[in-house]
């Protein structure tokens, strides 16, 4: 493109050179403007310089293990599971490893697993983990009920290990660190979310697996957009849970989601992480790279499909994207917001500010921990801040949020977002 242009500006400078010197000044001055001109509507994708694809992950062995005489089973042979080794110390009493796929690593020690019985009968499971310290505290879930904390979780002097017992019994029990949602489950509501008149549903990549990475185009106006990512990080479920109750808000049948859906669009890619959900993952991709850590030089399958997809998204349709929210989890409840770049303003000034402000006040008691970064990294708030002048955060939800509070955040985050941007674009 840009080669293109300064050829273009050579046949000017060259073809209608000298009937005097004012002329040429002018041609010059013109031909300059056009190269220019071509250059700032091109938008620079850094190159891509390392392969990393060829890092190695520690694949489980997924099977079925047997026990007292076939009687007493464990499995992690399913989307999602994370066991991997199992030693039997007596009768009833289990010790399962937990191990990474690749370290060095987050501490994100995940785990999932499932266990039954011929017969009824107590067993006592003591997780432990390698390299690292317990996170999560187990729930379980029998067929479709709902998930329930297992109690009496003992841990170790060295967090190491963490104990607890279970009834087994003939209907299988699945154990978990968060509840399970594999990307089966989210292809599922993608699918649902589809059905609706306004939303689009578009394959734009694949996970090195081979994987469907799928956007999700909600609202009518394609020139004035919204991003929202999530499950980079596969244990980070509180997140993608506030994704959800996010997108169900937009998607809803209010007057305020209605009149949103007419005047703006809204981009969502729900599982970035294909591979790293199903395999279990503690946090990396099958790479074993941690994929929000590759925003700068996009080495990755799936980086570079979102990368993509959006780029040629706001070239086609000549868009701005003024907010962009990526769900995260963690420890606790936490916004990473880019700090103000005098250098580099965003397409909508102040409207992170003015959106946690919001928030805030519609909640009682709430009052948000922000932390401010600058947009320089390689991490999705940063490139979104960087290269599509967005207002960006990383929204991180705690491991132990309580659930119907999650939720409640995830809809008045959504709530007040369409509020202010209505508002402003009046």
């Amino acid at each position: 493109m840009v080669t293109g242009c300064f050829r273009a500006a050579c046949f000017f400078h060259r073809n209608f050179y000298p009937v005097n010197k004012l002329k040429n000044i002018l041609l010059c001055a013109f031909s300059i403007t056009l190269l220019f001109a071509c250059k700032t509507s091109q938008i620079t994708i850094k190159p891509i310089k390392v392969d990393s694809t060829k890092a190695v992950i520690n694949f489980q062995q997924k099977k079925v293990y047997k026990f007292n005489n076939d009687q007493l089973l464990f499995s992690n042979n399913f989307a999602s599971a994370r066991l991997n080794s199992i030693k039997q110390q007596n009768d009833s009493t289990f010790n399962i490893g937990i191990a990474p796929e690749n370290e060095p690593i987050n501490p994100s020690p995940w785990y999932a697993f499932k266990v039954w019985s011929a017969k009824e009968k107590n067993i006592y499971i003591t997780l432990s983990y390698i390299g690292t310290t317990h996170r999560y505290n187990p729930k379980a879930r029998v067929k479709e009920q709902e998930w329930k904390d297992i109690d009496d979780v003992k841990i170790s002097d060295n967090k190491k290990q963490a104990s607890f017992k279970i009834k087994a019994f003939t209907d299988t029990i699945l154990v978990a660190a968060q509840e399970l949602i594999s990307t089966a489950d989210n292809y599922k509501w993608e699918d649902s979310l589809a059905k609706l008149p306004f939303v689009k549903k578009q394959n734009i990549g694949h996970s090195v697996l081979g994987k469907a990475i799928n956007a999700l185009s909600i609202g009518e106006n394609g020139n004035q957009l919204i991003v929202v990512l999530s499950r980079q990080h596969p244990p980070e479920v509180t997140g993608y849970m506030a994704m959800q109750e996010f997108i169900r808000t937009v998607t809803s049948n209010t007057l305020l989601a209605k009149d949103f859906r007419k005047r703006f669009q809204l981009l969502l890619i729900p599982v970035i992480n294909p591979d790293g959900v199903d395999e279990g993952n503690w946090r990396h991709s099958v790479a074993g790279v941690d994929l929000n850590r590759d925003w700068e030089n996009f080495i990755q399958p799936e980086t570079q499909s979102v990368r993509d997809y959006l780029l040629k998204k706001i070239e086609n349709e000549k868009a701005k994207v003024y907010f962009g929210i990526d769900f995260h989890s963690t420890y606790y409840d936490v916004f990473y917001t880019n700090e103000d770049q005098p250098l580099n303003k965003t397409n909508l000034p102040g409207f992170t500010v003015k959106w946690l402000n919001a928030f805030s006040e519609s909640i009682p008691n709430f009052k948000p921990n922000i932390k401010p970064s600058p947009n320089g990294g390689n991490v999705s708030k940063s490139w979104m801040g960087r290269v599509l002048h967005a207002e960006a955060l990383t929204y991180e939800v705690g491991d132990d949020t309580p659930r119907p509070l999650l939720k409640l955040k995830g809809k008045v985050a959504a709530e007040k977002m369409m509020e202010l941007l209505l508002a402003g674009d009046k």
